[in-house]
């Protein structure tokens, strides 16, 4: 049986938490994932020199790593003090936040982190701290100081380090300097994420890849009625159109990546691979040779369906699992579509598995896409592309066996061969064309999940007036260009998907974070160049929910992380 080649692109992403008026860092999930994710998914291929794999580093997620390791705080590490100076509020703040972390599946393994959680109430509500904060002694706010922090690193990391396995060891009344050393293992494991990329990259076992700078959804920013295309009816808000915006943070990602990686990046993943005709010449102007969308999206641009037996396998492979030549507005670059439903078995479903179980169900499901092509002449890819991080949590372990068991099958194997898809494309150059590229995303093939709703649209007016307010600023003949240029930062950090990803999609107790967080970045727009913001922009757009105290932090009112219960 000839080979089947695997592609498997991990997407490493997170939303600008800070705000860039007062340079704090409101939430703390890029050093947290760091600590968890970025540097071990990829550190983890050195015991496997077999497997080759394609990572996506957003710009947003390593401008913060850079400023971490530059000085930069969060939030939940300004409360890290020894416990006699904790003032009432930071007290609370520990309380509420330092179970910020699955409480069954890692919690749950640590006697005295599930100790301090019972100690705690299990509580997740604000209004509800306020009994645990009597029940607290100092010892008791310190060890929760440690726990926390340490039990975010991954477990991999934790056990080639003899520091932290004697933390681990010893369990509790921990020190403040215990503190102060675990946040500096903290920051060099941080140190360590774009060399150990950058250094495989080299070695020709991974293909780090990027994104337009802040994670916009291209198409909606080029022009956001074309979410019509997919959706008709949809109810939308005023017309924002900056194809500008998005050249600009598509130029600004490739000087990153070139200052960081010294090269240029030769694919680019489209912020949740949403994509339209509009956006390929875009990518093809700053030289990207490759992008990748969903199957989803094939199957429409084709006008055909993906099919499929009963038990997920495809039945018309030969269509899905190759890369096509794609043109849109007078440019072409190369596509490869996702297997929706193997990115999703691993995104959502093996976490329910056992770890070996879920890695011989893929291998397995591997196998059977190689057999239902075998007899073609032609070398197939499959795209196997999902988030990096979000899915570890719910499974046992967290990644490390899972992937380890893997790893080991694929590099093992005869017929599967793991590769970077820039290798696949130089020997396997795409054979079918697609001239009528489809408008949307992952998400149900459309551009839904960013627009189209109420408070959505609000967003998206919001941030059309702060748009144009800076346009009509940057006219004027006597304009100062570096305020100016501060107002555009903070108009393409609010471009992001991440804010409108939330609203109306999610609890209110989820979402309430990240549109403060947005409203907050444009008034920082209306800052930068001296004038006074809208009174909409102090306004919450989200309205309370019963039973749920208002929110005015964008700290995050709860665990932002998931929990069984």
């Amino acid at each position: 049986m000839k080979k089947l080649a695997i592609a498997f692109i991990w997407n490493q992403h997170q939303p600008f938490y800070q705000d860039t008026e007062r340079e704090e860092y409101i939430m703390p999930w890029a050093r947290l994932h760091a600590i968890k994710d970025y540097y071990s998914m990829v550190a983890l291929l050195e015991s496997f020199p077999a497997i080759r794999q394609t990572f996506n580093l957003t710009p947003s997620l390593l401008e913060q790593i850079e400023h971490y390791l530059s000085g930069s705080r969060d939030y939940y590490q300004q409360v890290l003090k020894p416990a006699e100076q904790l003032s009432s509020v930071e007290k609370r703040f520990l309380l509420h936040h330092y179970f910020d972390i699955h409480w069954e599946k890692v919690i749950g393994l640590y006697p005295r982190y599930r100790e301090l959680l019972e100690l705690q109430g299990r509580v997740r509500e604000p209004g509800e701290i306020e009994a645990a904060t009597r029940r607290f002694k100092a010892r008791d706010y310190q060890d929760l100081m440690v726990w926390f922090n340490l039990c975010w690193i991954d477990p991999l990391i934790r056990r080639e380090n003899p520091y932290l396995q004697e933390l681990e060891e010893k369990g509790e009344d921990f020190s403040p300097e215990d503190c102060r050393r675990l946040l500096a293992e903290q920051l060099d494991i941080l140190r360590r994420i774009v060399p150990v990329h950058r250094s495989l990259q080299e070695k020709g076992q991974v293909e780090v890849i990027t994104t337009p700078f802040y994670h916009p959804i291209l198409p909606l920013i080029i022009d956001n009625h074309s979410a019509l295309r997919a959706c008709p009816e949809l109810p939308l808000p005023q017309r924002f159109q900056w194809p500008a915006d998005a050249s600009i943070q598509t130029e600004l990602s490739v000087h990153q990546y070139r200052r960081l990686f010294n090269c240029p990046p030769r694919g680019i993943w489209p912020s949740e691979q949403a994509v339209s005709p509009e956006s390929i010449p875009i990518f093809t102007e700053q030289g990207f040779h490759w992008t990748v969308s969903d199957e989803q999206i094939l199957a429409r641009s084709l006008k055909q369906e993906i099919n499929r037996d009963g038990y997920g396998h495809v039945l018309n492979g030969d269509t899905l699992y190759r890369p096509y030549l794609v043109k849109g507005a007078g440019q072409e670059m190369v596509m490869v579509f996702r297997d929706h439903y193997l990115s999703n078995r691993i995104g959502f479903e093996y976490q329910h598995f056992r770890p070996e179980d879920a890695a011989a169900d893929l291998v397995h499901r591997l196998h059977k896409i190689a057999e239902n092509l075998d007899w073609s002449g032609e070398e197939h890819l499959v795209t196997i592309s999902l988030d990096g991080e979000n899915a570890w949590e719910w499974y046992t372990g967290d990644k490390g066996p899972f992937l380890t068991d893997l790893y080991r099958r694929l590099s093992e194997d005869r017929v599967l061969e793991t590769v970077t898809v820039s290798d696949y494309l130089a020997k396997n150059p795409p054979r079918r064309q697609i001239n009528e590229l489809f408008t949307g995303s992952w998400v149900d093939h459309s551009l839904t999940r960013w627009i189209g709703t109420e408070n959505k649209n609000r967003l998206w007016n919001y941030l059309l007036q702060a748009r144009e307010m800076v346009e009509s600023y940057s006219q004027e003949p006597d304009h100062d260009q570096k305020k100016l240029e501060r107002a555009l930062r903070n108009i393409y950090i609010a471009e992001g998907s991440d804010y409108p990803w939330w609203i109306d999609s999610m609890p209110y107790h989820l979402a309430s974070p990240f549109e403060i967080l947005f409203r907050q970045h444009l008034v920082n727009v209306y800052h930068a160049i001296g004038t006074s913001p809208p009174e909409h922009l102090k306004r919450p757009i989200l309205p309370v929910q019963k039973e749920e105290s208002p929110i005015y932090s964008p700290a995050g009112p709860v665990s932002m992380v998931p929990n069984s219960e």
